[in-house]
């Protein structure tokens, strides 16, 4: 690999990094939505009177109310960190991978498998380094004021002195069980709503779309993949509270699962399909729109650094 190429995945490192905490700040709202409503056992329906959480602006009303604006963004420190460390990790890996892989034989003229196998391996690569600050980030969003942990320093010690490094890595099963086809097929889905813009505008392969195209191919790609996956990702959700009940009595009934196999069944029997589902529509807004900042800023970022690249060779 000669200097030039190096840089650029050195800088594609850089990018996704930037990427994940710009990202990440404005999608945090989101975020808290969704897993205040993926944990709630309750219906979530307007017409429930023993639901804590009735809707999205029912929801945002009650934690304004009951805890301030800042609880909006409640765990966005961890939150904060895992984006950065995924972003890095997960992009530099796919641009690696992908460098190696595009001059293989087997996978000559297979783009989209080379695309979902180099996103499937680089997002599983990146969730397993940030599964701690997973579990502390749905953990500090999920617990009541004024109880559970005062930071993520703590968290990591309290959970580590009192569950092991299993507590660290509760949820692990069903997150990287979805992690593959999520981050494969976003990769995938983003490359082919590129490819298919690029052919109906009649413009060559390698040319790079405006913003505004690639926000809508990367919030498209996130809304597809998310749809596949979201099932895996409330078990995971639901096996990272197990033990902190304590820290949570205001939000309704603590749900308790053993593995990933029973926390499906014991929703599906007592909750419902429309169970696993809970949490889909802020779920859904955040995928897209995480999805759509994220591809837009990282190819941005990454057009700006080659630029460097290119000035300086």
């Amino acid at each position: 690999m000669d200097r030039a190429k190096d840089d650029r995945v050195s800088y594609a490192g850089l990018a996704g990094g930037l990427t994940g905490c710009i990202t990440r700040f404005i999608c945090q709202p989101l975020d808290v939505l969704k897993i205040r409503l993926q944990l709630q056992v309750e219906p979530i329906s307007v017409g429930s009177n023993i639901s804590k959480y009735r809707s999205i602006t029912q929801t945002i009303s009650c934690i304004y109310r009951e805890e301030g604006v800042r609880a909006l963004w409640k765990g966005h420190n961890p939150a904060q960190l895992l984006s950065l460390i995924y972003g890095v990790a997960q992009f530099s890996f796919y641009e690696r991978f992908n460098l190696v892989l595009r001059d293989s034989t087997i996978l000559q003229g297979h783009d989209r498998a080379r695309n979902f196998m180099c996103g499937a391996c680089s997002g599983s690569f990146a969730a397993l380094i940030i599964m701690p600050l997973d579990v502390i980030r749905t953990r500090v969003v999920s617990q009541d004021p004024g109880k559970g942990y005062k930071n993520m320093f703590q968290a990591i010690s309290v959970i580590y002195r009192i569950e092991g490094v299993r507590g660290l890595y509760r949820g692990l099963g069903p997150a990287m069980l979805q992690i593959a086809p999520l981050t494969g097929g976003q990769f995938m889905f983003y490359n082919l709503f590129g490819s298919t813009i690029k052919r109906i505008e009649h413009l060559p392969e390698n040319a790079v779309l405006p913003p505004t195209e690639l926000f809508i191919c990367g919030g498209l790609a996130g809304l597809c993949t998310k749809l596949l996956v979201y099932p895996l990702d409330l078990a995971k959700k639901r096996l990272q509270i197990q033990g902190f009940a304590k820290n949570r009595q205001t939000f309704g009934q603590h749900f308790v699962a053993n593995h990933m196999l029973h926390c499906l069944y014991e929703v599906g029997r007592h909750e419902g399909l429309r169970g696993l589902y809970k949490g889909l529509s802020p779920s859904l807004l955040k995928a897209g729109f995480t999805s759509a900042f994220y591809f837009t800023i990282y190819d941005w970022l990454l057009l700006l650094f080659n630029k460097k690249i290119a000035k300086t060779t």
